[in-house]
């Protein structure tokens, strides 16, 4: 028996689903490998693993409780209330409500996937949320600070965000009429907020800012590309399926938009910050030193482009990427330089990113989105949307500001309290920080007893010298609560009496173990 139009879209759809969710999950082991890079190789395992924990964890957390509070059953504004750990999900007469605000028109029920897809993309989101805010507390972090931290946010904190914002009658979309396609606010913004807490709690890693602020360099640009271009490949199908659909005409149009805009903003926001950075380092001329990490700092600005354009990358014209991308790098260099200043210590600025990205990307959408939107059978009808730049007269495109401000602080209020009050209790029971020395010698050897790297060429871990890179000895003042410490060029640091030992010098000079087992 043939199938039918309805079956045949059905199928179309789930697979585009299906589609989007696994790249999706590529894009979150892209911003690990970006984490890893960015780090200094003694920690480079721990920040991988880290990842490994947070999958785990977060699938069990997201399929027990998450869902069901997102897009379960018998659903009030607040919350859904079926579908616990799969409880009669998928059955024929209890389907998920599958709509939601992602879609155009969420009252023409125009999505009909199948619901285990969209269970799997959607925990591919709860995955991606997680784990980005995750990177934000690399290298001074302790193992069970992860599985705490992603239980909360895949099992309550995210899933309230997405059920208000997309679910079937969730407040802010059914309700106050917000709208954020592609997640500037729900998916990126939350990131960026529970990063920002978490590595407020955790505090600088040692030798960030005392005696003197000083850049503490990642191990791996080669690593950090990898995973950059993984990223840009997860934002192009993420921005692109916003709608969670392509059959029809006006479909196939906005994902085409969404393509180009992603791409347009992503590359605006680079061009825009490489060359504001340059000016700046013209004007200021700081020592080699104290330069920014121009690549990973590049990568960051292109990723906070494709942030602010992710709310309505299907819904504009791609003029608008271009203003939207330049705006996004000034924001994000502006959050860098603000947590900078504050000595709040990011090491890869997962906050400045996605705070500086999804906080403008939230506003813009009610500026510059199309008028043009998509009808029940999918042709393109005029008028479905008003904004500030093509309707400035009419009120209701202010409006939209005012729903973006209330996105805006429901989320970072939401999240805020949440992980602050984890973050409190861990560091009050001592369970939030590795000690000193397990900071300055590897997490890879005293958390997980294995290291990313083969010893002889860990130089991270011993900060010793690698092909003739050389050490400087630094004396930190006449401060006693402070060691004799040295740095490499990769800004490992590590007390100067562990190489004493070694050496048998008065610590003046550091001789290479690569030097003394060469082969």
């Amino acid at each position: 028996m043939a199938a039918t139009n309805e079956e045949l879209q059905q199928a179309i759809e789930s697979f585009f689903l299906l589609f989007n969710g696994v790249v999706v999950f590529l894009m979150s082991c892209g911003y690990t490998l970006i984490e890893s890079g960015g780090v200094r190789s003694q920690n480079a395992g721990h920040s991988l693993f880290k990842t490994l924990l947070i999958l785990i964890s977060s699938a069990l957390a997201y399929w027990i409780t998450g869902y069901a509070f997102a897009f379960g059953g018998n659903a009030n504004v607040i919350l859904g209330t079926r579908f616990w750990a799969s409880e009669r999900f998928g059955a024929n007469d209890r389907y998920p409500g599958v709509e939601n605000f992602t879609n155009s028109n969420n009252a023409l029920n125009l999505n009909n996937q199948d619901p285990y897809i969209h269970f799997f993309y959607q925990y591919m989101l709860t995955f991606l949320v997680t784990n980005i805010a995750a990177s934000a507390f690399a290298e001074r972090c302790r193992v069970p600070v992860y599985l705490l931290f992603s239980i909360l946010m895949a099992g309550f904190v995210y899933p309230f965000l997405s059920h208000w914002m997309w679910g079937a009658s969730g407040w802010l979309g059914a309700v106050v009429g917000a709208r954020d396609y592609g997640g500037s606010a729900i998916v990126f913004l939350t990131a960026g907020v529970a990063a920002l807490i978490g590595t407020i709690f955790l505090g600088p890693r040692f030798g960030r800012f005392e005696p003197r602020t000083l850049p503490l360099f990642g191990h791996s640009i080669p690593i950090t590309s990898v995973g950059a271009i993984l990223v840009a490949f997860g934002f192009f199908v993420l921005n692109s399926g916003a709608d969670h659909r392509i059959t029809g005409k006006a479909y196939g149009d906005r994902v085409g938009h969404g393509l180009i805009n992603t791409l347009l903003s992503g590359a605006t926001s680079g061009a825009t910050y490489y060359l504001l950075q340059r000016i700046i380092e013209s004007i200021k001329q700081p020592a080699r030193h104290l330069k920014r990490r121009v690549f990973l700092s590049t990568v960051n600005s292109i990723i906070a482009g494709m942030v602010a354009v992710a709310s309505g990358a299907v819904a504009y014209n791609p003029w608008s990427a271009i203003i939207i991308g330049a705006i996004a790098a000034l924001s994000f260099l502006l959050w860098s330089k603000l947590l900078l200043k504050l000595h709040i210590d990011d090491p890869v600025e997962t906050a400045a990113v996605h705070i500086g990205g999804g906080l403008w990307g939230i506003f813009a959408l009610p500026i510059f989105r199309r008028t043009l939107g998509p009808n029940a059978d999918g042709t393109l009808i005029e008028n479905t949307f008003v904004s500030i730049i093509y309707r400035i007269s009419v009120g209701e495109s202010w409006r939209g500001l005012l729903n973006s401000l209330c996105t805006a602080a429901v989320v970072m209020a939401w999240t805020a309290i949440f992980i602050g009050l984890l973050f409190l209790l861990l560091k009050l029971v001592r369970l939030l920080k590795v000690s000193q020395e397990e900071e300055l010698r590897g997490i890879d050897l005293f958390q997980h007893g294995e290291p990313a790297y083969a010893l002889r060429i860990y130089c991270a871990a011993c900060g010793e010298q690698l092909q003739g890179k050389t050490i400087e000895q630094e004396t930190v003042g006449v401060r006693t609560n402070f060691p004799n410490i040295v740095t490499d060029a990769e800004g490992a640091i590590v007390p100067i009496e562990y190489f004493n030992e070694r050496s048998g010098t008065n610590g003046m000079k550091v001789k290479s173990i690569n030097e003394e087992n060469r082969v």
